[in-house]
């Protein structure tokens, strides 16, 4: 059939533009799949694939001992990322039924929107989280998310500080240590399809994450917790607004225990700061055995020599200086002992103003001491333009000066361990990859601020001051204390004068005065009606003092196995089982298991007692001891004491309600009741130790 010239020229424009449809195809491929490949890949990738982080786990915190002070527990969050609206829709309806919201609440209270991220919860319940799981649309989702925990609760807790909602630490040592502990976030690679639904998640990261580290602190818990009840207990008896403690070994300038205490504070959960690091104070009289430091190795001091008082009062220039007694004629040890301002005064003013103000320097006033608390305060000690005798005889006595609490410590610390500056520090090391704990470098002793010559009488004045001066409350029998006490009247900054009624009531000292271990100070802020430091901080400090002697019997005498001083494992813990109540079969299969040895008063009975207590941490292959009593009958057999330590021996011994004495010091290793002999109350026990 012969086609019409109007039909070929159809066709022939049809086929022009197929050939020119096809190339313009096959031109745009070329483009596409040659020359824009990349950047296309890209979008494609970007598009299709994402990345998720892999939160890095935040290091542990320890105190000296292994206790666990912070730790890391796993929660579960709730979150929206509805991609339609068909998903949000459904979301917020889940959640107004859920919370029971009014209907449409939960879209404006959360923010919910298409293809957005919203945290409906970072604390779900375990319960809660089970229900969601099961019934959650599209577009809800739960996560695991790592929190911070603190299994002390409140003890402690304004020296650790606190973490953010993405743990972060904000305060304390969480803030110091941040950049240790954080560690660093991994990532890993996730696949997604053309509804936006995940359908692939690599299960090796692309990047690990590398866990934060772990860091053993110096303080004691067990001291830090007994600050804190007598600090608090101190405040409230004296109707003080608020008190401050620190507490150190001397020996090296561990702190072993810090904390303040206000009411208006008593419950925080998240600290900002660490008073006694942060705050500063006038000392007033405590300050004096810095200035006593100075005159004795001026040799300005002649102990046979007296001064007079003048009878309480003492014009200087146009101002007069007052004692709280009229005192007369007093030789050097009495101006310390009652702690008269006319007498150490007089002395200073032999001694001179710059004289006096480098005595306070090397004792590290107007310093920060650099301990690891975000915030510390320097104090406040400037030098004058001109030293008149009144600038002197204020400064000798703790005015014109302001100090912190751990300063107070420190230069005590100095006196106790025979005149050496230490350098206070809150970490002894981390944990590395195979739970060893490194050590950071010894705290070093910076540089002598007393020879050893004067520190050896000054120490016996202080000691005086607790025996027979104004810090006589301070006196016990359990353990010899030596120390200053302070009376400081409070600075009204806006008159620009002091407050008469006000004051500032400080102990600072040491113990054992025979072989100091511990150096420490107390400061309560205006307690009244009793105003004087010696009747107010001085009982706090010897309650302090007392308790941890007691329950550290053999500290001073042999070095105890601790998790940090033999660099142990910490994978090599476990907590004392509780074997109160239990057949003391049971009570020996479940020591077993734990790979604790359990040494026992009788072989058949019921568990009464333990030491350690249920939960404290142990090594693997420690011994506990226990009491067991016969279901037949109420007596109690003596158990095999020989090989304990002081502190064990003695804890049984105060649960038998045995009378005691302990000749020599570390282990027993002869006791004057025999094992398995039937115990009285009342009953004296002679227990033999030596070190080992």
């Amino acid at each position: 059939m012969k086609r019409t010239r109007s039909e070929s020229l159809r066709l022939g424009v049809l086929f022009v533009l197929m050939v020119g449809f096809f190339l313009l195809v096959t031109a745009r491929l070329v483009q596409l799949q040659v020359f824009k490949s990349g950047r296309y890949s890209k979008i494609v990738e970007r598009q299709s694939t994402g990345k998720v982080s892999i939160p890095a786990s935040r290091g542990m915190l320890y105190d000296r001992y292994g206790r666990l002070v912070a730790k890391n527990v796993a929660g579960s969050i709730l979150y929206a990322y509805p991609h339609n609206e068909r998903e949000l829709h459904h979301v917020s309806g889940y959640l107004d039924r859920f919370y029971d919201l009014k209907p449409g609440t939960a879209t404006k209270k959360y923010g919910l929107a298409v293809e957005k991220f919203r945290y409906i919860t970072r604390r779900l319940s375990d319960g809660d989280a089970a229900r969601i799981a099961a019934e959650a649309p599209r577009g809800l989702y739960i996560r695991q998310e790592s929190r911070r925990a603190y299994p002390f609760g409140l003890v402690g807790k304004q020296i650790l500080g606190f973490t953010d909602i993405d743990n972060k630490g904000q305060s304390g040592i969480e803030l110091s240590y941040d950049s240790l502990l954080a560690g660093r976030n991994g990532w890993a690679d996730i696949r997604r399809d053309g509804l936006r639904n995940t359908f692939r998640v690599k299960e090796t990261a692309l990047v690990k994450p590398v866990p934060g580290e772990s860091v053993v602190l110096t303080v004691d818990w067990r001291l830090q917790e007994t600050v804190e009840q007598a600090l608090q207990a101190a405040v409230e008896k004296y109707n003080a607004q608020s008190g401050m403690a620190v507490f150190l070994d001397c020996r090296n300038g561990d702190i072993l225990a810090m904390a303040h205490f206000d009411p208006q504070e008593r419950n925080r959960q998240r600290p900002t700061k660490l008073r006694a690091v942060t705050d500063q104070f006038e000392p007033g009289s405590v300050i004096k055995a810095f200035t006593a430091a100075g005159l004795l190795d001026a040799g300005l001091v002649n102990f046979s020599d007296s001064i007079f008082c003048e009878e309480g009062a003492w014009r200087i220039g146009r101002r007069t200086l007052h004692d709280d007694k009229e005192h007369g004629w007093m030789n050097f040890r009495q101006i310390m002992e009652l702690s008269s301002n006319i007498g150490i005064a007089k002395y200073a003013l032999e001694l001179g103003g710059e004289n006096l103000f480098d005595t306070y320097r090397r004792f590290g006033l107007g310093y920060k001491t650099d301990c690891g608390v975000p915030g510390e305060t320097g104090g406040t000690l400037r030098r004058p333009s001109r030293w008149s005798d009144y600038n002197i005889a204020a400064l000798a006595i703790g005015h014109s000066v302001a100090v912190s609490p751990l300063q107070v410590a420190v230069g005590f610390a100095a006196i106790a361990n025979g005149g050496d500056l230490v350098h206070p520090r809150l970490m002894l090391g981390t944990v590395d990859a195979e739970g060893y704990v490194r050590r950071v470098s010894e705290s070093e002793r910076s540089n002598r601020v007393i020879n050893e010559t004067s520190v050896d009488s000054l120490k016996a004045i202080l000691r005086g001051v607790v025996e027979c001066g104004t810090a006589m409350p301070v006196n016990s029998p359990t353990v010899a204390i030596a120390g200053k006490t302070g009376t400081a009247e409070i600075p009204d900054l806006k008159n620009k004068r002091y407050f008469k009624n006000r004051f500032m009531a400080s102990f600072a000292g040491f113990f054992p005065y025979e072989s100091p271990v511990i150096a420490g100070v107390v400061v309560l802020r205006d307690p009244h009606p009793i105003t004087y430091g010696g009747h107010t901080a001085g009982p706090a400090f010897r309650q302090i003092a007392e308790r941890y002697i007691v329950s550290n019997p053999d500290l001073f005498t042999v070095q105890e196995r601790t998790l940090v001083a033999k660099a142990s494992r910490l994978n090599n813990t476990v907590e004392a089982p509780d074997f109160i109540g239990r057949d003391v079969t049971l009570a020996n299969e479940m020591a077993r298991r734990r790979g604790i040895i359990l040494r026992t008063s009788a072989a058949e009975g019921t568990v009464e007692w333990q030491y350690p207590p249920p939960d404290r941490l142990l090594l693997a292959g420690d011994e506990m001891l226990a009491a067991v009593r016969s279901a037949t009958s109420e007596d109690l057999a003596m158990a095999d004491l020989r090989g304990l330590s002081i502190r064990t021996a003695s804890a049984f011994l105060h649960h038998a309600r045995i009378k005691f004495a302990i000749q020599g010091n570390g282990r027993v290793v002869r006791q004057s009741i025999r094992p398995g002999v039937i115990v009285r109350e009342g009953t004296v026990c002679q227990l033999e130790c030596r070190p080992g």
